[in-house]
């Protein structure tokens, strides 16, 4: 054997099992987009169904167990009536025709997305403020002009009543309002046109629906749930934030009843 020439050996069985070892398998593929919705099927499927829910109120404001005309003078149960009426048919024509129509699945409207809790008593909290500020600075420019239903639920005080708002008033009208105006209304839009254009759209719709007095604190909270809404796509967390915003409202509004009048 010659000097200064490196030995050969042969690879041991460890370097042999490495040189032989497969590749990695590659990363899987990022999940594929959910493709955008169908505009007008969505569109007229919200349309209808909000046309329906009021239907079911002229119904039922016919059979004159309800009188709409003084609104101010409904009792908690009356009013839990036709929250009931309204917002349990909107969600469910709405559920129906949407996926009856263009197919959209509940995971597209926020169903699957867990909540935040912590994020949404946060976000409730601080719309609350909010809209307390502006209905403030609107009261001392314009005159106070309370909403005829919070001057319904000062008026009528009582346990029972409060329990009423909060599972009504707060609860349910929270999942429903959400759904309807952030997680379709708002989805429809965003998927066409940046975020801002598409949260005054579901706000402005989202403030005519309530009494002309109200228009400017609900359309300041209206963008605010479309931003949580962007953030988290969440169907719970904006209706957590939705409820706990209204539930708010109306224990104050027991406790304190000069804030409604």
């Amino acid at each position: 054997m010659e000097r200064g020439r490196a030995r050969s050996r042969a690879p041991r069985p460890a370097d042999r099992a490495a040189l032989e070892a497969p590749p990695p398998p590659e990363a899987p593929p990022p999940p594929a987009e959910v493709p955008r919705w169908r505009f007008w099927p969505v569109l007229l499927s919200a349309i209808a169904a909000f046309l329906v829910a009021n239907i079911a109120l002229v119904v039922l404001g016919l059979t004159r167990t309800i009188s709409f005309r003084e609104l101010d003078r409904l009792t908690p149960e009356q009013i839990g009536v036709i929250t009931v009426t309204q917002d349990v048919t909107l969600a469910v024509v709405l559920l129906v025709l949407l996926r009856a129509w263009p197919k959209v699945r509940p995971a597209e409207l926020g169903f699957g997305a867990p909540p935040s809790p912590g994020v949404a008593l946060a976000v409730g909290s601080g719309l609350w403020l909010l809209s307390f500020v502006i209905a403030e600075a609107q009261a001392s420019m314009f005159g106070d002009h309370p909403q005829s239903l919070i001057i319904a639920a000062s008026a009528n005080r009582s346990v029972v009543g409060l329990a009423i708002y909060l599972v009504l008033g707060a609860a349910l009208v929270g999942v429903v309002e959400e759904l309807f105006f952030r997680a379709v209304l708002f989805t429809l839009f965003r998927q066409r046109m940046r975020f801002i254009y598409a949260a005054l759209v579901s706000s402005v719709v989202f403030a005519l629906v309530h009494e002309i007095t109200a228009w400017l604190p609900v359309f300041a909270v209206g963008m605010s749930l479309a931003f949580l809404y962007e953030r988290r796509h969440s169907l719970w967390t904006n209706a957590l934030a939705h409820g706990t915003f209204n539930a708010i409202s109306f224990v104050l509004l027991f406790l304190l009843p000069s804030v409604g009048s």
